[in-house]
Formats: structure tokens, sequence, C-alpha cells
């Protein structure tokens, strides 16, 4: 049996999602326009994980209506005062604070959807606790927590790689700010839902042999 089956396949139809929006809508012209394909991508996202983490909650977890209600509210909060975080060390890593100030609050919304929201669709409604054992003690454990884990850390490392090539001289349309980031975010979220798979079927497969 697949280990954490409901975070793969949440995790999977995020990828799915995260595409169409970022590179597929008529709208998203990356290399052309990132702002216009930001503005249009990051509330598309961002609706698609609202509505993975409802039915995670309500047809999945089998939580109540409140409970739901609390952990998508809670999930929209923490997303936009990420935004607002993520804002603030992007800029002190390097971006402008006043050139392209739209380019990099549109990108910190669009990495905060992808790094934050699907912790929420894998953890959700766990208490503090399992949220502090996550991602302050860094020791995840079960399939969900892997999952969690997995995709902030991989989203959040794809971001910071995409930034190496900005100051390289190659002039090539892609180096243009956030192109290369949003690319990177991309493709670190992908790398962490199969990162977390697999991570999650190792262990599986140590504690079954244990067990026997």
């Amino acid at each position: 049996m697949i280990p954490a089956l409901p975070q793969l396949f949440t995790g999977i139809l995020g990828i799915a999602l995260n595409y169409v929006a970022t590179f597929y809508m008529p709208k998203t012209r990356l290399l052309r326009d990132p702002l216009e394909t930001l503005t249009t991508a990051v509330p598309l996202v961002l609706a698609g994980h609202i509505l993975i983490l409802t039915f995670m909650l309500s047809a999945v977890k089998r939580c109540s209506l409140k409970a739901t209600v609390i952990s998508v509210g809670n999930a929209l909060l923490v997303t936009a005062l990420g935004t607002a975080v993520l804002h603030g060390f992007i800029v002190l890593f390097g971006a402008s604070l006043v050139e392209k100030f739209n380019h990099t609050l549109a990108f910190a919304a669009y990495l905060a959807v992808l790094a934050l929201f699907p912790t929420f669709i894998a953890l959700s409604p766990a208490d503090t606790n399992v949220w502090m054992k996550c991602f302050l003690q860094h020791s995840p454990s079960t399939g969900p927590e892997i999952y969690a884990y997995s995709q902030a850390i991989c989203t959040l490392s794809g971001a910071w790689i995409g930034a190496i090539v900005l100051p390289l001289d190659w002039e090539r349309d892609w180096q243009a700010w956030p192109i290369s980031c949003v690319i990177s975010t991309y493709l670190g979220h992908a790398v962490g839902v199969f990162t977390a798979f697999g991570w999650s079927s190792f262990k599986h497969i140590l504690n079954k042999r244990k067990n026997e």
C-alpha cells in the first residue's frame, strides 16, 4: 500500500494546478510579462489550493464545518503574513525595494502560496505540537508531516536556487526578475512532492521490516 496516499494525490494535483496557472493559461506569458503572469496565476493557484484543502478536510479527514472554516482561515492568514515576510526576505537577499516593487510582491505571494498552503493541506487540523515538531525541531515522522515539511523546504530552496542565475552576465530573457525564481519555485514544489513520496515510502518499508 502506498503510504500517505491522500497527500501524494493532493501533491500531484497541486503540481498540475501550479503548472496550468503559471504556464498554460492564455494570460500567462512568463517570459514576455512576468507581472501579468503572476497576477493571473496567484489568484488561480490560491483558489485551487483552497478547494483542495476544503476537500481534504471535509471529505477525507471528515472534519466538521467549523474546523474546516477555521483551518482554511488559518491557512489564508498565514499565507498573507508569509507574503509580507517573504517580501522582506527577498529584498534583504538583493531584490530592489522600489524598482519592480509589484514584481517582487507578486512573486512573494506566489512563493507563499506554493510553500505554505500545502503544509495546511497535509497537516490540518493538527495541533501546535505537530507544527513545532515539523518546522522548529525539523523532525517529521508521519507521512503527512513528511509531505508538509518536504514541500515547504524544497519550494523555498527552489526559489533561492533560481536567484543564483540572476547576476550572471548571460543576457538571456529568462534572467529578468523574477522569471527564473518563478520557474525554480514551481520545480522546487514538484521536487518536494516526489521527495516526500520517496522519503515516506522508504520510512514505511523500514517500519514494516522492523515489525516483521
